[in-house]
């Protein structure tokens, strides 16, 4: 008997129908076979050729938590970087909101969290476990004053970036945690948030544009205020040459 070959669903109906298949008594669907698979995806594939001119693409291969993060990313529900900023109390807030602020400026999420490494380690090592388990990129910025334990102790179990950046200022304690412990030392807010851009602009466009808009601002600045000075050094000559010199007494 021929038979109109569907380009539609219709096809997955006759084959599992061919199987035996009874969705009035049957509970579950049998699986298709490799071949029946491979041709179903043809079908599809030769719709979309037939109504949008193009030829069809495979996507190219990447790990499953990579494909999500792009898909998240293109539905705008996720940047492609995230970014913990750690406090031991919530006394610092001024300075944990600039760090906010500085983030901000690149496109950069971000979120307070208080969570004190020497008060609270249990909580501090859950804290830290839960964020390992994201498929989206992350980077920690341990905010802790006087002795800190925290960016040592959130970089030894951590496995993405930790950077301290204390509230008062040059700590030397953030510099000499144990072997193992990872933490970078960044002390000014502005550079945080221009290294996390840096370290985010390969998983994100936008967070890429902002990073070279500021840099070509910065750029932009000094041009102009060398140009500025060599202005003023032009029209210091300028003045001296049209101006008669004065004769002896």
């Amino acid at each position: 008997e021929l038979k109109l070959k569907e380009f539609s669903k219709q096809y997955v109906r006759d084959a599992l129908l061919e199987m035996g298949f009874d969705p009035a008594k049957d509970k579950s669907a049998p699986k298709l076979s490799n071949e029946q698979v491979v041709e179903c995806a043809y079908r599809y594939i030769h719709i979309y050729e037939m109504i949008t001119g193009k030829k069809f693409e495979f996507p190219p291969k990447m790990a499953p938590s990579k494909r999500i993060i792009l898909n998240l990313q293109r539905a705008g529900m996720l940047v492609g970087g995230f970014v913990v900023i750690a406090a031991g109390s919530d006394s610092d807030m001024p300075h944990l909101e600039t760090l906010k602020k500085e983030l901000a400026k690149f496109n950069v999420p971000s979120q307070i969290r208080i969570c004190s490494a020497h008060k609270q380690p249990g909580r501090l090592e859950q804290v830290i476990g839960m964020y390992n388990k994201s498929v989206e990129p992350i980077m920690l910025v341990g905010c802790a004053g006087g002795t800190d334990a925290l960016s040592g102790t959130a970089s030894y179990s951590a496995t993405f970036p930790v950077v301290s950046c204390p509230p008062d200022g040059m700590n030397s304690t953030c510099l000499t945690n144990p072997p193992g412990s990872s933490n970078a030392f960044i002390v000014k807010p502005a550079n945080v948030g221009k290294f996390a851009a840096q370290f985010f602009a390969s998983h994100c466009p936008k967070v890429a544009a902002e990073l070279e808009a500021n840099i070509q601002e910065k750029i932009r600045k000094l041009e102009q205020a060398d140009e500025s000075l060599a202005k003023r050094a032009r029209l210091a000559e300028s003045f001296a040459e049209s101006t008669p010199a004065k004769s002896g007494a």
